[in-house]
């Protein structure tokens, strides 16, 4: 599992965006009863463009929300499905990909290339191995990767619980798996300037 496999596999399920209500006050993004909150985004978003030197967007926050809101499904499904992964299986995988990295700090530089803190990298590890470890539930002989069963279950899931993400940052694309782009008539938003996280959802496995 390669570093630049990580964002990719958290992007393996579609959903459908719910109105704004009430209980978004204060937050980004609601997922059931887990939030982003506005100061957690904006600290995850200027700590992101200072340490990659770049000037911050509205991109770089729709990237991070579309991050969170995929895992905390993720990780929901997961636990419906009995499925889980401990400590020590992320560990591992973090200990092998910094051997193959060449050390602790190539393994930081290339996940902070992919908009992925240092600080980040053991929650977006282990929701990757969840992804890895319900595809293998849903394995057909027309789905041999178990990616069409999971994707279709996650978007159940996410009809179900409805994740929600404040029309402040833009509108959510199921197609896409991404927020996408402002509404015409709100004003700028809490961050502005370049698309530095494209390759959010240009890499491939």
């Amino acid at each position: 599992m390669a570093v630049k496999r990580w964002i990719p596999l958290l992007l393996v399920a579609g959903f459908a965006l719910a109105g704004c209500g009430q209980n978004l006050a204060g937050s980004a993004a609601v997922v059931g009863e887990q939030r982003l909150t506005d100061s957690q985004l904006a600290d995850a978003a200027t700590t992101l463009t200072q340490r990659l030197g770049i000037p911050g967007s509205p991109q770089v926050s729709q990237a991070l929300i579309s991050r969170w809101v995929v895992a905390e499904l993720v990780d929901e499904l997961a636990a419906r499905r009995g499925v889980d992964v401990t400590k020590g299986e992320v560990d591992a995988a973090i200990a092998e990909e910094e051997e193959r990295a060449g050390g602790r700090e190539a393994l930081e530089q290339g996940a902070l290339q992919s908009g992925v803190l240092p600080e980040q990298i053991p929650d977006v590890v282990r929701t990757s191995l969840l992804v890895e470890a319900i595809s293998k539930t849903t394995i057909t002989g027309e789905d041999p990767s178990g990616q069409s069963g999971l994707l279709v279950q996650v978007q159940q899931l996410s009809d179900e619980v409805q994740p929600q993400v404040s029309p402040r940052f833009g509108t959510w694309d199921a197609q896409q798996l991404s927020v996408g782009s402002l509404p015409d008539d709100l004003s700028t938003p809490v961050v502005g300037g370049g698309d530095p996280l494209s390759q959010l959802q240009q890499q491939q496995q």
